[in-house]
């Protein structure tokens, strides 16, 4: 009879057991391309594995494990991807990737269905302004808002550039630059300029005619808003017309984002003034700070031999915006703890991350309460965790790697 009983026990256990262990385990969720935007998405995905490998993947005694989902850019699979999370008893939080559009267009349905969402690259300013106070989006990015002024400015400013031609991809992204943009012109004087649209996954014989009536305006400048794909298309056209018609670029960080680099290769990028938006800290920065250090140790051991060196690390941005947000995120949790039931848990976390009540050292900087309530009215940048004094122009170097201003 006992021998029968140990086998009964046996037996259920091996049910019980993997229920249990289940329980106890949470996911973070990330809904990025990952088809043409390989390098960001994995950017971010390692820098939210090492924030959480820091506390060894463990928070109140839940396992923390990683669901990444491919949106391939498209809105429609994205709120799909939204839907697995959301009914997903096990899943704690969900960032997004480098895309706009489809937190643009799913903005609603996400706030409507409490999806606690972290932003670490989708700059459009509308996405994190949702017109409520029960606000369940949070950006550590850039925000288009300040970034459309701060490029034009830089333009203007910086390189003496008097007819600037904005060529901006024909999305939603691109109606909010174009607006911000135009907005900024006319602070400096310029009521008219031209405007270039074009979609994505733009051909070459396409961006040639676009580059062609751009090289025949009376244009002294572009100032592009464009993701790696469609990016290096475009300049490639540029690259391909005599050097004295090449115009200084003025760029969006969305280059950045894949393989741009690899395409538009350092030797061709020579005969090019081609800068971009950053926010300011690099790991190629001449100095680096001993947190910052042992950030990136822990990062070439986390890579297991893939990066050893700064240059290593492509769309780096994604990965330090990444492993900031996840600190916040991290020391929301620790301020409310978890309880396992996850409409619980996450509506604690959204109102811990509006109250962080101790400085957390990031890589961009030291956050001091960076959220806030939202209030259309009175707190329109409530869930934005940078400003205006993290933003800074940059170049790639010779190894591809990312050159801050301070290189320039």
């Amino acid at each position: 009879m006992n021998k029968l009983l140990l086998i009964f026990m046996l037996i259920i256990s091996n049910f019980i057991i993997p229920a249990v262990a289940e329980d106890k385990k949470l996911y973070v969720y990330l809904d990025a391309d990952l088809s043409d935007n390989k390098a960001s998405s994995k950017a971010i995905q390692q820098g939210i594995e090492l924030a959480f490998s820091e506390i060894d993947n463990t928070l109140n005694d839940f396992t923390i494990a990683f669901k990444y989902l491919n949106h391939r850019g498209n809105a429609i699979r994205s709120k799909r991807n939204y839907q697995a999370f959301i009914n997903d008893p096990n899943a704690l939080v969900i960032y997004s990737g480098i895309h706009s559009p489809p937190l643009i267009k799913n903005r609603t349905y996400i706030n409507e269905n409490k999806a606690l969402t972290l932003i670490p690259w989708a700059a459009a300013d509308y996405i994190t302004r949702y017109p409520s106070t029960e606000n369940w989006m949070f950006r550590l990015s850039i925000d288009d808002s300040r970034a459309g002024p701060f490029l034009i400015n830089y333009a203007i400013t910086e390189q003496q550039c008097k007819k600037p031609h904005l060529l901006l991809e024909k999305t939603p992204w691109g109606d909010a630059n174009l607006k911000t943009m135009s907005e900024a012109l006319k602070t400096h004087g310029i009521d008219k300029h031209e405007t270039t649209r074009f979609s994505w996954n733009i051909k070459a014989k396409a961006a040639a005619v676009i580059v062609n009536e751009i090289a025949h305006s009376q244009s002294d400048c572009i100032v592009l808003v464009s993701n790696a794909t469609e990016g290096a298309v475009i300049v490639n056209e540029i690259l391909n017309k005599p050097e004295n018609q090449r115009l200084p670029i003025i760029s969006h960080w969305g280059i950045t984002s894949g393989n741009f680099h690899e395409i538009i290769s350092n030797e061709r990028r020579k005969t090019l003034q081609l800068n971009f938006i950053q926010t300011c800290f690099a790991f190629t920065n001449p100095y680096q700070s001993s947190f910052a250090n042992d950030v990136f140790s822990k990062l070439i051991a986390h890579s297991k031999g893939e990066i050893t060196e700064p240059a290593d690390l492509k769309s780096a941005v994604g990965f330090i915006h990444a492993y900031d947000l996840t600190k916040l995120f991290i020391q929301a949790v620790k301020q409310v703890g978890l309880s396992g039931e996850m409409n619980i848990d996450r509506n604690n976390i959204r109102l811990a991350l509006e109250n962080i009540d101790k400085p957390i050292q990031g890589l961009v900087k030291n956050y001091i309460k960076p959220f806030s309530k939202f209030d259309q009215k009175t707190n329109n940048n409530a869930h934005e965790a940078l400003d205006l004094d993290s933003y800074c122009m940059a170049k790639f170097g010779k190894s591809d790697e990312i050159l801050i201003a301070v290189d320039l």
